[in-house]
C-alpha cells in the first residue's frame, strides 16, 4: 500500500514537514536576531570608541596641532582598535545629520575628497571601501575653528563589518547538528504520534470487516475523541441495522403465516372441485370460499403494497385545506351499520378543524382508528371521539371501552399483522393501524396509544394544523 495513501503515512510527514518548517523559521529568526546583535553590539563598541577619539582630537586642535596630524598620531591606537578615523565637513546643514559629507581626512587615506552617506535613525552608517571592504560608523561632532564653517565637523570611528555569511558559517555545524537532533527526535514523536492515532482507526475498520459477517459484533470504541465517536456512532448505525433485519425476519415469518392461511383455504377447495371431491351445493360453497379468501388476499397485498408506499414517500398525496371535523363524521357515518351490529355507539365532538393534506387518506386513517376501536369495545358501549386545537396542531382522541392495551402494546399495535388477544374474534389482516400511522407520518403527525385511567384505550392523532 501506498504510504501517501495512508492516514499514518501522510500523519507522519506532516509532523515531519511541520517540524521543518519550524526549523527553518526558527533558523531565519537566529539568523535575524544575530544581525541585529551584531549591529547593536558594533554601534556600542563604535560609541565607546569614538568618545576618547574626540576628546582627544578636540584638545589636540585646541592647543594647536593640525587634524591631519592628530589622526596620524593616533594611527597606532585606532590600528590597535581594528578601526578607522575619518573627519568630513557639516555638509550644507550643519545641524542635519541625514546629509551626505564630504571626507576631509581618512586614517587610511583612500576616502579624502569622497562624500560619506547618511547614517540610519540608530545613528549607523555604513560605506564600500575602494576595495569592496564593508565598514559600519558612528559619528560625532566636533567643534574646531580649523575645520572651517563655523569650526563644526563630525570624526567618524568605523570597524569592518563582519560579513553575515561568515557568522552562519561559523554556526552552520551547531545549527546542522541540532537539526538533525530534532529531526531524529521528530521522526519518533511521528511515528509514535500516527500509531496512537491510526491503531483506533485500524480497530475501527477490523470491527466493521467483523460485522459483515456477523451482525451482532460491535466496535470498540477508544482513542481520540472523534474516533470515539465514530466508533460510537458505527455501533449505534449497527443496533439499528440488526434490529432492521431482526424486524425484517420478523416480517417475513408474519407475512408467511397471514399468507398461507387464506392460500391453504383456496388450493384446498380449489383442488377438491378440480377432482370432482366437492359436488352439487358443495361446489357453490367452495367457491364461496375460494372468492372470499382471494378477496382477503387482494386486500392484504393492497394493504401492504400502500404501507411501503407511504413509508417510501412514493405516493402522492393531494396538498390542499381540509375540514377535519368534516372527515370524522364521515368516519362515523361510513361505520354507523358496523357500529350498530356489534351493539357500539359513537359520541363526536368537534371543533372546527383545518388541517392541509389528502382528504381521502386522512379520511382512511380516521376510519381506520375508529373501526379498530368498535371492534374491541363490548356491546353497549360507545366511542368517545374528540377534535381540538393544541399548540398548532390538530389532536383527535378516540377512546374505546374494551378491554385495554396488553403490557408492551403501545408500539406493536401500530406494526404490521399485529393483532391483539382477541383478534381470533374479529376479521382482518391486522395492517389498520399500520396503515393509519403511515398516513399520518406522511402528513408529518403521528397516532399514539395508551391505556385510559378508568378503562378501556385512548389513540391520540396528531396532524400539523392549517394555517
Amino acid at each position: 500500500m501506498d504510504p501517501l495513501r495512508s492516514v499514518a503515512g501522510r500523519l507522519f510527514l506532516s509532523y515531519l514537514a511541520v517540524v521543518a518548517v519550524g526549523l527553518l523559521v526558527a533558523g531565519v529568526a537566529i539568523g535575524g536576531l544575530l544581525f541585529k546583535y551584531e549591529n547593536d553590539v558594533t554601534r556600542i563598541r563604535l560609541q565607546e570608541l569614538a568618545a576618547p577619539f574626540q576628546t582627544a582630537v578636540q584638545t589636540a586642535v585646541r592647543n594647536g596641532q593640525q587634524p591631519r596630524d592628530v589622526i596620524a598620531g593616533l594611527a597606532e591606537q585606532v590600528e590597535a582598535a581594528n578601526a578607522r578615523l575619518l573627519i568630513v565637513s557639516p555638509g550644507n546643514n550643519p545641524t542635519a545629520n541625514n546629509v551626505q559629507r564630504r571626507v576631509l581626512i581618512d586614517s587610511d587615506g583612500t576616502l579624502v575628497n569622497t562624500r560619506l552617506p547618511s547614517t540610519d535613525a540608530a545613528g549607523i552608517g555604513q560605506f564600500i571601501d575602494p576595495d569592496g571592504t564593508a565598514w559600519i560608523f558612528v559619528q560625532q561632532q566636533l567643534r574646531v575653528a580649523a575645520l572651517g564653517a563655523g569650526g563644526q565637523g563630525f570624526i567618524v570611528v568605523a570597524r569592518p563589518r563582519a560579513v553575515f555569511a561568515d557568522v552562519v558559517r561559523e554556526l552552520l555545524p551547531s545549527l546542522v547538528i541540532a537539526g538533525l537532533i530534532a529531526a531524529g527526535f521528530a521522526l519518533v514523536v511521528a511515528g509514535l504520534l500516527a500509531r496512537t492515532i491510526t491503531s483506533p482507526l485500524r480497530r475501527l475498520v477490523g470491527g466493521v470487516r467483523a460485522f459483515g459477517s456477523d451482525q451482532t459484533a460491535r466496535v470498540p470504541v477508544g482513542g481520540p475523541t472523534e474516533v470515539r465517536e465514530l466508533g460510537g456512532a458505527f455501533n449505534e448505525m449497527a443496533g439499528e441495522i440488526e434490529r432492521a433485519r431482526a424486524s425484517e425476519q420478523e416480517f417475513l415469518a408474519d407475512i408467511s403465516h397471514e399468507l398461507r392461511t387464506p392460500l391453504t383455504s383456496i388450493h384446498g377447495f380449489a383442488q377438491a372441485i378440480a377432482e370432482g371431491e366437492a359436488r352439487g351445493d358443495g361446489v357453490g360453497r367452495a367457491a364461496e370460499i375460494i372468492q372470499r379468501e382471494a378477496r382477503r388476499l387482494v386486500r392484504m397485498v393492497e394493504g401492504l403494497l400502500q404501507v411501503a408506499k407511504l413509508e417510501a414517500g412514493v405516493q402522492r398525496l393531494a396538498h390542499e385545506q381540509v375540514a377535519a371535523a368534516d372527515l370524522l363524521r364521515g368516519a362515523v357515518a361510513a361505520l354507523d351499520v358496523q357500529a350498530r351490529e356489534a351493539g357500539v355507539s359513537f359520541d363526536l365532538v368537534a371543533e372546527p378543524l383545518a388541517v392541509i393534506g389528502d382528504p381521502d387518506r386522512l379520511s382512511q386513517l380516521f376510519i381506520n382508528v375508529l373501526d379498530n376501536a368498535v371492534k374491541h369495545s363490548p356491546r353497549g358501549a360507545t366511542v368517545s371521539v374528540r377534535g381540538t386545537h393544541v399548540d398548532g396542531e390538530v389532536l383527535v382522541r378516540v377512546r374505546d371501552h374494551g378491554s385495554g392495551l396488553p403490557p408492551g402494546a403501545e408500539r406493536k399495535l401500530f406494526g404490521r399483522f399485529w393483532r391483539g388477544d382477541n383478534a381470533a374474534a374479529h376479521a382482518g389482516a391486522g395492517l389498520g393501524l399500520a396503515i393509519a400511522q403511515a398516513i399520518a407520518q406522511a402528513h408529518g403527525g403521528s397516532i399514539d396509544a395508551r391505556n385510559a385511567p378508568d378503562g378501556g384505550a385512548e389513540f391520540a392523532i396528531h396532524l400539523p394544523a392549517a394555517a
